[in-house]
């Protein structure tokens, strides 16, 4: 399995990601996510995985019954934290505020559709920090970066844009 293309700029430049914000990247518990650069599955299971995957009861059915992943299993498979404290939540902010806040920019027009931005914008547009960058604008590339790692590594359609919309 292959990342998700938009997270290629990150996975495929680990090393010259500039230590500051691969520091805060490893703090907040996502640095192993950096060292995903390919995955190899198994076409043949994933194809029976899909065939029994039922949406209504968001469970796989197999002849002995039915299972479902849990948050466990996502802990043990990409290593992510289930405890502490929770990294999101729901925001009923507006897309533009939000970004501008947490992440310094604001992505033009054609980047966002309703409520999501396209990580394509993540990607070109968190790639190089400046060299005088204080610790507020380390924090805002570390959260960009972890935001397309999350989208680009789970490869979940929800998570391939970043939504502010109420659940």
């Amino acid at each position: 399995m292959r990342p998700r293309r938009h997270a290629s700029w990150v996975l495929k430049h680990e090393d010259i990601l500039d230590q500051r914000v691969k520091r805060l990247i490893d703090h907040y518990g996502f640095g192993h996510l950096l060292k995903f650069k390919h995955i190899d599955f198994n076409h043949v299971v994933i194809t029976t995985l899909v065939e029994r995957w039922r949406t209504e009861t968001h469970t796989f059915h197999f002849p002995l019954g039915e299972t479902t992943v849990t948050l466990e299993d996502v802990e043990l498979i990409l290593g992510l934290l289930i405890d502490g404290q929770v990294v999101t939540g729901i925001t009923s902010g507006d897309l533009v505020s939000f970004c501008d806040q947490f992440l310094g920019f604001i992505p033009p027009s054609t980047t966002v559709k309703e409520n999501a931005i396209k990580l394509s914008w993540f990607n070109n547009t968190f790639q190089e920090l400046p060299h005088n960058a204080t610790d507020d604008v380390i924090a805002q590339h570390a959260r960009a970066h972890i935001l397309t790692l999350i989208g680009s590594l789970l490869g979940a359609h929800i998570l391939t844009h970043i939504n502010t919309k109420p659940a």
